[in-house]
Parts: C-alpha cells; sequence; structure tokens
C-alpha cells in the first residue's frame, strides 16, 4: 500500500511586468492566514492538504545564465492529484484566477473551466527527485481527529470535578472510564483505518541499514562487483572538487523578509533555491544521490525521522529549469537555528552528498565529508539562497511531528479493551 500523502509541485513562469503586482496580492493571502478572516482564500475548507505554498523565485540576472521570474506552488496533500485539484479549484477558484493572470498561458474563467485549468496547472507540474514524510500513511482527517481526541482525553483529566471520582480507580477502570467519556465527545470519530504493515522491501532495507553484519555481508561483494565503475568515478569526483573555488561574494545577500516570517509557531518553512554546478557529471551525481535520499525516505526514514531528525513534517527536492537549479521546500517544527543545527549534527552527511554537487556551497571531500560541518559558512549559505515565502499555509499549525505521532500512538488503542498493564503503558503515553 502505498503513503496516503503525497507531493504536488507546479512552477510558472510570470509574465514580464507582473511581478510586483503579483507579490502583493500573495502577501495579502499569506498575511489573511495569519489573520484568519478568509477574505482571499476560506483554507480551513481544503480536506486534503497537510500543507501547502505560493512562493515567488526572483529574476536572476547574475552569471552567465538568466533565470525569469517564476511561480512556485507545492503541496503535501491526500488521495488522488485529480481530486487534489478540483478541490483547490472550488475552494480557491476566483483567487486563484487572479494568481494565475500574472503567469502565461491561464485560462480566463478559472471556476468556469475546471477542466482546462488543471490542464494548464499540470503543464508545468514537475516531479520531485526526493519526498520526506514525517507521517507517511496519516491523512489530514488523521492528524486532526487524533488532535481532538488528545485533547479531550486531556480535558477529561485535568477536569477538577472529576478529581474525587477519578481518584483510586485502578489504570484499566481508568481507561474504560476515558473510552465512555470519549465516546460522548462531539464529532470525535475513533474508527479510523490502521496504517499498512512495513512492506518486505521495507523490513529488507531496515534489517540492512540497522545490522552491521549483513552491510558487510552485502557490502564488501557489492562494493567488488561496483569497483571497475565506483573507481573512476571517485577520481572524477577528486578531480572536480580540487577545481572548484569558492564562489565571489562581497556581501551577504539575505532578503530581509524571511528571517521577519520565522518563528511565530510550532511549525516554521524554509524555501532554498540554488544553482547546479555545469556538468554532465555533477548532474549525474545529484540525481543518483536524492534517487538514494528518494528511496530510504520511502522504505527506511518513514518512522517519523530523516537521517536522526525527528522534526521534519514534510521536506522535498526538485530539480527545476532543465537540470541547471535545485529547489528545497521543508516544513519543520523549531527554530531556524535548531534546524540547521540538527541537520549539522546528525545529517551532514547526507546534505554534504547533496549540495556538495551546488554552487557556493563549503568545500567538501569526497562528496560526503566537510561540507555542512562548516557550520558558520554553511549556515550564511543556506541564508543567502534562502527564498521568501509569500504564501504558507499547515492544516494543523499547532502540532509538532512528536506530537502527531504521540497522538496516533495513544488514540491507536481507544477502542481496546485494556488489561491492567496494557492500560498503566498506555497511560504513561498521555
Amino acid at each position: 500500500m502505498s503513503p496516503s500523502s503525497k507531493a504536488l509541485t507546479l512552477v510558472t513562469p510570470i509574465q514580464p511586468g507582473k511581478v510586483k503586482e503579483l507579490d502583493a496580492l500573495l502577501s495579502e493571502i499569506g498575511e489573511d492566514i495569519t489573520n484568519k478572516t478568509g477574505r482571499h482564500i476560506s483554507f480551513s475548507q481544503l480536506t486534503t492538504v497537510h500543507f501547502l505554498r505560493w512562493v515567488i523565485l526572483p529574476e536572476d540576472t547574475e552569471g552567465a545564465r538568466h533565470y525569469p521570474p517564476q511561480l512556485a506552488f507545492e503541496s503535501n496533500y491526500d488521495g488522488p492529484l485529480d481530486a487534489h485539484l478540483e478541490e483547490l479549484i472550488r475552494v480557491g477558484g476566483p483567487m486563484l484566477a487572479r494568481i494565475y493572470a500574472s503567469c502565461a498561458g491561464c485560462p480566463d474563467d478559472v471556476a468556469g473551466s475546471v477542466e482546462s485549468f488543471k490542464r494548464f496547472l499540470l503543464r508545468y507540474q514537475l516531479p520531485a527527485a526526493a519526498f520526506y514524510r514525517g507521517y507517511p500513511n496519516h491523512t489530514v482527517r488523521d492528524v486532526l481527529d487524533n488532535t481532538l481526541a488528545r485533547r479531550a482525553i486531556q480535558d477529561f483529566l485535568d477536569d477538577p470535578k472529576r478529581a474525587a471520582t477519578l481518584r483510586g480507580l485502578k489504570p484499566e477502570q481508568l481507561c474504560e472510564q476515558l473510552q465512555k467519556y470519549l465516546a460522548t465527545v462531539p464529532g470525535l470519530k475513533l474508527e479510523r483505518a490502521c496504517p499498512p504493515p512495513p512492506s518486505r522491501l521495507d523490513r529488507f532495507v531496515r534489517r540492512l541499514m540497522e545490522s552491521t553484519p549483513i552491510q558487510l555481508a552485502v557490502g564488501i561483494p557489492v562494493g567488488l562487483l561496483l569497483l571497475p565503475v565506483l573507481a573512476p568515478a571517485v577520481l572524477m569526483l577528486m578531480w572536480k572538487e580540487a577545481r572548484d573555488e569558492a564562489e565571489p561574494k562581497t556581501e551577504d545577500v539575505v532578503d530581509p523578509r524571511v528571517e521577519g516570517q520565522e518563528d511565530y509557531k510550532v511549525q516554521n518553512q524554509l524555501t532554498h533555491l540554488v544553482e547546479v554546478r555545469p556538468g554532465w557529471f555533477r548532474q549525474l551525481t545529484l540525481r543518483t544521490v536524492l534517487g538514494g535520499i528518494n528511496f530510504l525516505a520511502r522504505h527506511y526514514y518513514n518512522q517519523g525521522h530523516l537521517g536522526g531528525i525527528p522534526s521534519i513534517h514534510f521536506a522535498r527536492w526538485v530539480i527545476i529549469d532543465g537540470g541547471r537549479r535545485l529547489l528545497f521546500f521543508s516544513n519543520y517544527d523549531g527554530s531556524w537555528e535548531r534546524y540547521l543545527g540538527d541537520f549539522i549534527d546528525r545529517a551532514a552527511v547526507g546534505l554534504t552528498g547533496v549540495w556538495s554537487n551546488t554552487r557556493g556551497y563549503p568545500k567538501t571531500r569526497l562528496l560526503f565529508g566537510k561540507g555542512a560541518t562548516h557550520e558558520e559558512e554553511f549556515k550564511q549559505w543556506t541564508r543567502d539562497h534562502q527564498v521568501f515565502t509569500q504564501v504558507w499555509y499547515s492544516a494543523h499549525a499547532d502540532e509538532s511531528v512528536r506530537n502527531i505521532l504521540q497522538n496516533v500512538a495513544v488514540c491507536a488503542q481507544l477502542k481496546t479493551q485494556l488489561k491492567s498493564q496494557e492500560a498503566e503503558q498506555w497511560l504513561l503515553k498521555l
């Protein structure tokens, strides 16, 4: 069974002279999400969306290449793509028409011509080279229901009127009282499908990643078989890295609006855009590393952490502009500083393997070495290539990945009759 959550990325060219007008409109929509007035788009009516954003990728005329301004859209959604697009158009039709009127080739009547508008959008769809999900088998509805149930449980336990009644109850009796109470909470659905068990491939990859003897038993013969290919690749990589020059930079180029939109909630977001180093070798290396991350994100890093980082809801890398630039979207918990710190401490190897193939990245060794471990350089490079995000929406903005998965664990047993020891263990999760 495939994961319920999926990724949609659209990168659309903006008409000449329309950037300023589009920036103003999107900024209004973004501020409206915070103010919760719903004047522009009633985001709360979206039932398939975990996160979405619109961001203008600004014109870039530096260097040998010219990149015109583009509008990027990304969503993390549940269910079929067709149903997701139809819901977006139904909920935000008039505003979508205004947004995409600034883009070349948009149909005039969006709401009245759903099929032609879907065709227009899908013309600019790009696949994610790597896509990570923090809770891959849980829909928006699951997350919201589990959060509601957890809050109801907390209200029940914190109610001073019940304190005398609950005092002295055995764990299984307390659980029984809780279950009776939850059955009376309006709008609370305790019936939910169990997530699918790990596939054979998932189990095999997990054993391979976590068992040193198996890693050696498999790795040595595979390494010997691949030696005729790996040796030239390593030599080519060493030659390339020796010739990589530091990108000239006279000053930091951070958009002052970027930091102003961070650290208001439990969650944060990051949009990052950087140019890929030229040449077929870098292209092949980048796509190979991203393919490996995508495989592991699907079959190993599918338990709520990416490389040991437990704060990422969804993240993706998308190769755009015919392979010349790499776009990265992330939805994460905590501050920017802590997020980057986690990357450096826990996932520097994977990060460096990806971004060592892009311009300006701190000096690396053999693709995976150094790079992100140059902490100050890495953080400044990240800031310099971070893009201001005009619109960012989260369906469950007050919930961390840890809370969401904890709520899943709590609610999974709500419909079962718990014995004494099981009830004790369940209550400890609260």
